[in-house]
């Protein structure tokens, strides 16, 4: 494992994770070994001893006539995180005591197109799908190139929101269907026929289409005549896949 990797994904930039890495691994030494160790010019080094020891993750001792730098040990790194982790909670918990009062402060027109892109960009657009408590639900996917991207619990905790509320849906699947959400008629494409790397979302007054192959993008239309006419396209190819296999 790359310890300094962890350090990063826990918010410590990259000169910070590899000092205090190789300081572990030296021991108390002097500014230009744990330099030489880590990587980094002595100036940059001691940039990454300063933000580590307002940290308490980093000290230093005299001895002779040299000075010694060392990093604490990782029980100190655990319980830093821990307490950066209370002091996020607190955060969000301020957050959402005001969210309602932000809301009221937002001006203007609500944008009608919305991008996103990579992974977390469509797990916002499956929190909105949700979220939006649409009367019915129509898409159009390539399913094994959802789950390439998706876990299945990942999938399985919308579908869940879904059939809590009863929202009854049709889509049209590609790929390996192996069941359907309560409430949801699926009709089955036949791969000789048909290719698409693709999710198309018809849902409320909104459409949601995503890309799987290549770059990750997803665009959100809130338009009640888009999502009008998107549906009016769906009922069409709905009655063309009369005649392929279904699922209930």
């Amino acid at each position: 494992m790359d310890y300094a990797d962890l350090l990063k994904s826990l918010g410590f930039n990259d000169s910070e994770s590899r000092v205090y890495i190789a300081s572990l691994e030296l021991g108390p030494s002097p500014v230009q070994i744990v330099a030489k160790k880590a990587g980094f010019s002595r100036p940059s080094t001691y940039a990454a001893i300063t933000g580590l020891s307002q940290k308490g993750l980093m000290s230093s001792y005299i001895r002779g006539k040299r000075k010694l730098f060392s990093a604490e040990p990782p029980d100190r790194l655990l319980h830093f995180v821990e307490e950066e982790s209370k002091k996020m909670q607190s955060k969000v918990r301020e957050i959402a005591s005001v969210l309602n009062d932000l809301r009221l402060l937002q001006k203007g027109e609500r944008p009608g197109v919305k991008f996103f892109e990579g992974v977390e960009g469509l797990r916002t657009i499956l929190e909105d799908i949700a979220a939006t408590k649409p009367a019915t639900v129509d898409e159009m996917a390539n399913i094994d190139a959802v789950k390439e991207i998706f876990s299945d619990p990942e999938l399985r905790a919308i579908q869940d929101v879904l059939s809590k509320r009863k929202t009854p849906g049709r889509a049209l699947l590609l790929g390996n269907v192996q069941r359907a959400r309560p409430g949801v008629d699926v009709r089955v494409l036949p791969p000789k026929d048909f290719e698409f790397y693709g999710d198309l979302v018809i849902y409320g007054d909104k459409v949601a289409i995503v890309t799987f192959k290549g770059a990750i993008i997803g665009v959100v239309i809130d338009s009640a005549i888009a999502a009008q006419t998107l549906r009016a396209l769906f009922d069409l190819a709905w009655r063309g896949a009369g005649g392929f296999p279904t699922f209930k």
